[in-house]
């Protein structure tokens, strides 16, 4: 069970879902919303007239039904449900109400904010007023006392010590004339045990355990019985609570048997429990309901040994959707989604919306573990399949993580967990696959927290270093820029390349503060080596895509330029093709505000994408970079060379200068000067250095 603290400016009240504060206001029943400390945030007009304060009395404080003799217990109820527990009901005498005492039967459940996360406790009343008004009977005021009880709405009658009817008030007698064939047989004078246990009264099966009850309230085997049972009328369905009573003392016995309507009651309590345990946009269980399903489901497989699967599904680009076609297709296509899932799945398995595009599927029995592989596959192909949204094909696919009880784990939270891990193999894997969950990816998932632990440690140990590698016009042998490279001096594993965390960093959201140092140091080298008397060049920083889509770079690069005093000709930012394809529309943009700012910017990677051109004549870019990968195997295949060609005489016919990546040999550095090559990089030159290896360096050659 999770809460969330409230956002700036946001209130208890405001976080109720639309539909539970039409519910509470519309709901014939005193209903009540407390929150988790038990002031009232929420009631209703039954709930006001019930208890007889004022909103100025109770909207905001705590909760009235806690204080006096009922604290221990209401408080006990209200502890349980916050704790987890689905329901908790209980009966209680309030002294506290301005128009004098009154005896309630409350029913809590979890009240849930417009995220499906537990904010409080909704609270039903209702008043029991037939266990209030029914005193007992004596033979010498029988008259007046049925008088009395024929202003009462309950269904009312006298019984004596062999079933009898003594008398029934109006109630009684008019729904006895409505819903009878023969009315008489349960009207006075008749027996009213033999009237339940007779084989026609068909319309209520529990008639027959009613009449036992009364027998055993008779016997004085119970001091009390009461059922609630169903009995439908042919225009509508209706639930009834019957109540049984004894009064004799120095009289002869006499059997109070009272009927209550609590059809409004049983529908507020349908719709407390839909909302308590269902998604409101799909209809499926929610995260509550899954996790006591799992359990009773872990329970039932202990007891008989058998296994238990759990799918974690995650939409693949769902938000990609969701932005391209709005929020209401989204939550259409979420619909489709889940009715898909349904027709996978048998009967006896549950398919559950935990949260945004999260659904999770539980195989209460699996007899073999190929079993859930065929479902996966299913899921697969049934989601693959177009959706319709605004007369638009959409395609979507789903990633899928198996966990198995007992295997991968034996709590509800661990399963689920494990699960949830699977499925991002499932992403890491290509997406729209399955995997299962296995102990090597636990320990994997285990690194990789420590890791990313240490990762966020370290810009405040100072663990992070820029190296930088020359790059060299190719013509005269003059250094004319240094890339900036990141690495990580980390106290347990050594030196790290960028290659060993990046995807760590990107996937934390840490690649943002951590890029942004990386700028600030390359920026203020820049300038320092400029102010040591070193011919100006440029630096050049690599921009991941997280800073290119996810941050307000051009206003951090302008602000880190006039902090550090650098002339923006003399940066330069990369990035990769594959960066600018994935989000061509956004990338281009950003890249646009960034040239406008006077930077450079260069294409990294080049040739290894399978890109349109026509981004290179939307944006003033400065230079392509020849992926290394073509220079490594020119020699050994014809196509590289002509692709290295290719790429040269096109960048100089978009006047894009060309940088070379990976030169290693003098075979490569001539064939690309004989090709019109601008500028190489590589170990050929030199590998990327520290600081003061690279000072040395730009005095050799200032020398």
């Amino acid at each position: 069970m999770t809460t969330r603290k409230l956002l700036k400016g946001e209130t208890q009240t405001n976080r109720l879902a639309p539909s539970v504060k039409a519910f509470i206001q519309v709901c014939p029943m005193a209903v009540m919303a407390l929150n988790h400390q038990g002031r009232v945030i929420a009631w209703n007009e039954a709930a006001r007239s019930t208890l007889g304060f004022s909103d100025q009395e109770v909207l905001g404080r705590a909760n009235p039904l806690s204080t006096g003799k009922a604290t221990r217990e209401f408080r006990k109820s209200f502890a349980e449900v916050l704790a987890g527990k689905p329901r908790s009901s209980l009966q209680l005498e309030w002294t506290a109400r301005p128009a004098g005492p009154l005896r309630l039967t409350l029913t809590l459940s979890p009240l849930l904010d417009d995220v499906s996360e537990l904010m409080g406790v909704m609270v039903a009343l209702e008043t029991d007023k037939a266990l209030l008004a029914t005193p007992p009977v004596q033979p010498p005021q029988e008259k007046m006392a049925l008088a009395t009880l024929d202003a009462l709405p309950q269904h009312i009658a006298i019984l004596d010590e062999t079933g009898t009817i003594l008398g029934v008030n109006r109630a009684w007698r008019e729904f006895a004339e409505k819903h009878c064939p023969d009315p008489q047989q349960v009207c006075e004078g008749s027996n009213y045990l033999q009237a339940c246990e007779n084989p026609a009264a068909e319309d209520c099966p529990e008639a027959t355990a009613f009449a036992e009850g009364i027998r055993a309230v008779m016997r004085g085997t119970l001091l009390e019985f009461s059922l609630e049972y169903p009995c439908h009328s042919p225009t509508r369905p209706s639930w009834y609570m019957g109540r049984v009573t004894r009064f004799n003392g120095d009289q002869p016995l006499r059997i109070v048997v009272a009927h209550d309507n609590v059809t409004e009651l049983m529908q507020a309590e349908k719709a407390i429990q839909q909302l308590a345990y269902y998604d409101l946009l799909t209809g499926l269980p929610n995260r509550l309901l899954l996790h006591d399903r799992l359990g009773q489901a872990l329970t039932q497989a202990k007891r008989e040994g058998h296994k238990v699967g759990i799918l974690f599904l995650d939409l693949d680009r769902f938000k990609l959707i969701n932005d391209t076609l709005g929020h209401a297709a989204g939550d259409r296509l979420l619909k489709t989604v889940a009715e898909r899932l349904n027709a996978c799945v048998r009967k006896s398995d549950t398919v559950a919306r935990i949260g945004g595009d999260e659904f999770v599927v539980i195989l209460p029995s699996v007899a073999h573990t190929e079993d859930p592989t065929l479902i996966a596959q299913k899921i697969l192909k049934t989601l693959g399949q177009a959706i319709e949204l605004d007369k638009q094909e959409v395609f979507t696919s789903t990633s899928i993580g198996i966990a198995m009880y007992p295997g991968d784990g034996h709590t509800v939270e661990n399963l689920i967990k494990n699960a949830d891990m699977a499925m991002y193999q499932a992403k890491d894997r290509g997406r729209n696959n399955y995997q299962f969950f296995s102990t090597e990816m636990n320990a994997l998932a285990k690194s990789r927290l420590t890791m990313e632990t240490a990762l966020r440690q370290a810009l405040e140990r100072n663990e992070f270093k820029v190296y930088y590698q020359e790059q060299t016009d190719l013509a005269t042998g003059a250094i004319t820029a240094m890339e900036a490279l990141l690495r990580w001096d980390h106290p347990e594993l050594g030196l790290l390349n960028t290659s060993d965390f990046l995807n760590l960093a990107e996937e934390s959201g840490l690649i943002i503060p951590i890029g942004e140092w990386v700028l600030e140091t390359a920026c203020a080298q820049a300038m320092a080596w400029q102010q040591a008397g070193f011919a100006p060049m440029r630096v050049a920083v690599n921009l991941s895509s997280r800073q290119i889509i996810h941050y307000n770079l051009a206003d951090t690069v302008k602000r880190i330029l006039k902090r550090q005093g650098l002339d923006p000709q003399w940066l330069e930012l990369e990035l990769t093709e594959n960066i600018i394809m994935a989000h061509t529309k956004a990338a281009l943009e950003k890249l646009r505000e960034l040239k406008e700012l006077g930077v450079q910017v260069a294409i990294d990677d080049f040739g290894t994408g399978f890109s349109s051109l026509s981004y290179l004549k939307q944006v003033s870019l400065s230079r392509l970079k020849i992926d290394h990968s073509f220079i490594r195997d020119f020699i050994h295949f014809t196509g590289d060379s002509r692709v290295i060609k290719t790429i040269i005489a096109m960048a100089h016919n978009f006047n894009l200068k060309v940088i070379a990546e990976g030169v290693e040999t003098d075979e490569q550095r001539d064939f690309l000067l004989q090709n019109g090559c601008d500028e190489i990089q590589g170990y050929l030159l030199s590998r990327p250095a520290p600081l003061d290896e690279v000072e040395k360096l730009l005095l050799q050659q200032k020398l």
